[in-house]
């Protein structure tokens, strides 16, 4: 699908373009998304540039992602899709940036595209440059990974308090674990993929912030605007670095608890096994069959075997009790 985005009176207004039709006068953004070997072709013939392939969008060179060709700065970011479901991922989106129009291709819907659109359509700049667009549609994009880490930092905060809070009487140890590890493995998934996102956008406002690529340079502006995104993804690195060594150190938490619970089961059964020892010895020497055992003759004999064999296995549960083992 390919849609236009052309401002008028001071909106951002979106068409959906035909394959027979033309590309409406004024458009400062076309966005392809998905797009058919015919829209590729209109795009072609309307502003003499090449659409990559979705192939050539997943290679991971930066020769391949960040270069110049016919007068035109081609950019590809990797950028965090699904941050709220259960499958999230990381997908290439290329920028595209002529003098006059921003063309961005991709095969996902990454949240920032329909938050910009909503929010030029009820009012943007006059005018309007693809430079402006473009500028406009990275910050939306470290936003929501902004957001995402934000969400990440919560989530993590309260899997610690889960890790290390009493677990209550006849609570399942072993499912509260499970659910913990699982969940931290989730996070560890997504603040990774923003982690990612981060390094792609560090290479792309590097390379969009060149002095001069092609004998094309930003204006004062946008140079401005690129410095203050470069910041802001410096500092989103960093802080998913910290949540990267909170995640790390959770784990290994989450682990040594789990080892814990082992040892305790590990325990009870040593326990048994010495409280049981004793009883099993007297049992033995008197199931011994031998013909002159003097005990075996005694009238209350076999009352007393039984009393010392009980008197055998409360000591030891006792000295263990005394002892804080249990």
């Amino acid at each position: 699908m390919l849609i236009a985005y052309v401002p008028r009176a001071g909106a951002l207004v979106s068409e959906v373009v035909a394959a027979d039709a033309n590309i409406p006068a004024g458009a400062v953004w076309l966005d392809l998304i998905a797009p058919e070997a015919f829209e590729d072709r209109t795009i072609e013939r309307a502003l003499g540039i090449e659409i990559p392939t979705r192939e050539e969008m997943r290679e991971i060179e930066a020769s391949s992602r960040l270069y110049a060709e016919r007068g035109a700065r081609y950019m590809t970011l990797s950028v965090l899709c699904g941050a709220q479901t259960d499958t999230p991922e990381v997908t290439p989106v290329t920028f595209i940036l002529t003098d006059a129009v921003l063309v961005t291709v991709r095969y996902s819907e990454p949240k920032a595209f329909p938050l910009l659109a909503d929010r030029l359509r009820r009012a943007c700049p006059d005018p309007l440059s693809a430079e402006t667009l473009l500028a406009e549609l990275l910050d939306t994009i470290i936003d929501r990974v902004a957001d995402v880490l934000e969400m990440c930092g919560d989530g993590i905060d309260r899997l610690s308090r889960r890790t290390f809070e009493p677990q209550a009487k006849g609570s399942d140890a072993n499912q509260i674990y499970r659910a913990i590890l699982t969940q931290l493995g989730r996070k560890e998934r997504l603040t990774s993929y923003a982690r990612e996102s981060l390094s792609s956008l560090t290479r792309l406002l590097a390379f969009l912030g060149a002095d001069i690529v092609e004998g094309h340079t930003l204006s004062p502006k946008g140079r401005d605007a690129v410095k203050s995104m470069m910041r802001d993804v410096t500092g989103l690195s960093d802080y998913a670095v910290f949540l990267v060594t909170k995640l790390q150190f959770l784990l290994d938490a989450t682990i040594g608890m789990v080892s814990l619970e082992q040892n305790n089961i590990i325990k009870i059964f040593a326990v048994l096994s010495v409280v049981l020892m004793p009883p099993t010895l007297i049992a033995s020497i008197y199931g011994m069959n031998f013909q002159h055992m003097p005990e075996l003759a005694e009238t209350y004999g076999y009352p007393l075997a039984l009393c010392a064999m009980v008197v055998s296995g409360i000591l030891p549960y006792l000295f263990f009790k005394w002892r804080r083992w249990l």
